[in-house]
């Protein structure tokens, strides 16, 4: 008889303690938001989790690379503008140096005014980037990956910007030393070869702003790529291992009922003595 109840005293006391360990699974399930808080909860469905979060940290990289990228798209775009400012401005001095009425001393300053635009050019040719990159590349240009097999390149050549087909810096430069030539035939030759320069390094420029334009869409369009990617494969992984917390909270407090229930009787039952037991 005794043995009996010990029996079915541990039996009870198991069963509650398995009760409250479900009780604490389900909080836990709760803070985290996952249904699968161990590989043995559900194999299949932890792995294929695991594969899913592997394939986001990827793609967390390539936004990184796409955000760097456009950084540097961002800043080529200024300095391709800061150029065609500075040739507009270029051709109006090279107008001025033109007409018959300009004095040794207007050209002078002309020619001052344009060899500080040639170096104001050469500083954004020779930009570095916030890594201390060179932001226009000689030669090539830094082609970033942004997602399995495509290479996005944010920035031209510093050739294809600044040196082809004219070089723009070597163009304001001769521009400075036509505008100071005495001979007024001769100077009017060479102000007129120069601001046909000019105009041809404006097109040139313009041409360059409008590819630089074409490069921030790639970029645009490989960032909303990789965010709705992303979206679809946290919903994925959501679905695996997410955990429903309405039936979670529900599941709760159902257990915790038969919890109270089984604590109640249990006290009351366990109030009698071994006398009681053994009448």
């Amino acid at each position: 008889m005794i043995t009996g109840t010990r029996f079915r005293l541990t039996q009870e006391i198991n069963r509650q303690a398995q009760l409250a360990r479900e009780i604490a699974r389900g909080q836990t399930e709760i803070t985290t938001g996952k249904k699968i808080l161990a590989p043995s909860d559900d194999p299949l469905g932890a792995a294929r989790a695991a594969e899913i979060r592997g394939v986001e940290a990827t793609q967390e990289v390539w936004l990184r690379n796409v955000t760097t990228a456009t950084a540097l798209a961002a800043q080529a775009e200024t300095a391709i503008k800061s150029t065609g400012t500075a040739l507009d401005r270029a051709k109006e001095l090279m107008l001025r140096a033109k007409t018959g009425t300009s004095s040794a001393d207007d050209r002078a300053l002309i020619a001052s005014e344009l060899r500080g635009l040639a170096s104001e050019i050469a500083s954004y040719r020779s930009s570095v980037d916030t890594r201390g990159e060179p932001l226009f590349r000689i030669g090539s240009s830094l082609a970033v990956p942004v997602n399995p097999g495509t290479r996005i390149a944010p920035v031209a050549s510093r050739e294809a910007v600044f040196s082809i087909p004219i070089d723009i810096v070597a163009a304001l430069q001769a521009a400075a030393t036509a505008a100071e030539i005495a001979d007024p035939s001769a100077r009017a030759a060479a102000v007129t070869a120069s601001i046909d320069s000019i105009d041809r390094g404006a097109n040139q420029i313009a041409t360059a702003l409008a590819d630089q334009g074409i490069r921030a869409d790639w970029l645009d369009k490989a960032r909303e790529k990789l965010i709705d990617n992303g979206l679809v494969l946290e919903e994925q992984r959501s679905a695996i291992e997410g955990a429903d917390i309405t039936e979670v909270l529900a599941r709760i407090q159902m257990k915790d009922v038969h919890l109270k229930a089984a604590q109640a009787i249990f006290a009351e039952v366990n109030k009698t003595s071994l006398f009681d037991l053994i009448r």
